[in-house]
């Protein structure tokens, strides 16, 4: 069986809890963005980030830009992320959209330029605006719940048919 690693970038800590439950569930290494290894080893790559404003974070793109296109090129590819209201319609172009479609689109194109061959299936998890205390964000206290971390371990378990 091929070997799989999950990547998070992570503000507050719920991605990085999230990416833990997607590692435990799909047997794979987990690591921050600030510490990647060489990517050519692994047969499935799992990203993930928070959302901010929309899309995802200045230092989720910053380092999915800085990622070696070699090492990715033909790569399985697999996408999460969590944030306050990922349900959350938006205007872009003149067009309503999700805050978490904004994201997810973001992420594929910056991964697709490096060769990355990105799986549709996506995981979307509720997380808390912990940096918030008040205001819509302050909703979502208690996000991730245990459910959300079931369907996480789930997710990563369901990627497994991606290993070579």
């Amino acid at each position: 069986m091929g070997k799989a690693i999950v990547i998070y970038n992570s503000r507050s800590g719920n991605t990085h809890k999230v990416a833990a439950k997607i590692a435990e569930g799909l047997g794979a290494e987990l690591v921050s963005y600030k510490n990647i290894p060489d990517l050519k080893n692994f047969d499935l790559i799992v990203f993930g980030s928070w959302l901010i404003f929309g899309t995802i974070s200045p230092a989720g793109k910053k380092f999915m830009k800085k990622l070696d296109s070699e090492a990715l090129k033909g790569k399985n590819t697999a996408l999460f992320i969590t944030a306050g209201k990922p349900d959350m319609e938006m205007k872009k172009k003149g067009e309503k959209i999700l805050q978490k479609d904004v994201a997810f689109n973001c992420m594929e194109e910056i991964l697709e330029a490096k060769g990355a061959k990105i799986i549709k299936e996506r995981l979307t998890i509720v997380g808390a605006y912990k940096f918030i205390r008040r205001g819509p964000g302050s909703l979502y206290k208690g996000h991730p719940t245990e459910e959300e971390y079931k369907q996480s371990k789930k997710f990563g378990e369901s990627l497994k048919k991606y290993l070579k």
